[in-house]
């Protein structure tokens, strides 16, 4: 997914996930902290497939977008994500299982890629910085960005 994908979804079909700084999880502005994984994994499969027809999930499987982020958090991102990885796998598994009388895994790429559009993975993730950062690119030296930078002698 693409930020503008994130900008034209709809706010009922999107669900933006927030580590913040204090290691808190915040679901649409809501802490979720209390919810342990399996009640988090629940949430975000409820989210998707919106059994009761809520108008604060998504209005379909093929609509439920994802958008997550942290601040300082790497290690509790990670284990989120994959939180919402098992969820795709647990549906996508089951659609295999119906339409295929297969699990996931056993299906070849053709069959994958029909069982993937009833619920498509749309997860938006902020790119890590430090990632694109080359160590050998040239750095700028020049005066401090701040007169408080320097000491005078």
């Amino acid at each position: 997914m693409t930020a503008t994908d994130i900008e034209k979804a709809n706010t009922s079909d999107l669900l933006d996930i927030i580590i913040n700084q204090e290691g808190k999880v915040l679901v649409n502005g809501k802490d979720l902290s209390f919810l342990n994984d399996v009640k988090f994994k629940e949430f975000i499969y409820t989210f998707i497939t919106n059994p009761d027809d809520s108008k604060e999930r998504a209005s379909s499987p093929k609509k439920a977008s994802i958008q997550i982020n942290h601040y300082n958090h790497p290690e509790q991102y990670k284990t989120y994500l994959t939180y919402i990885r098992e969820v795709y796998f647990f549906l996508w598994n089951n659609e295999a299982q119906e339409k295929y009388d297969s699990t996931y895994n056993e299906l070849d790429c053709k069959k994958r890629s029909k069982v993937q559009k009833v619920a498509p993975y749309r997860l938006f993730e902020a790119k890590n910085r430090q990632q694109n950062k080359k160590d050998d690119e040239p750095r700028f030296i020049g005066p401090p960005a701040f007169d408080g930078d320097v000491i005078d002698n």
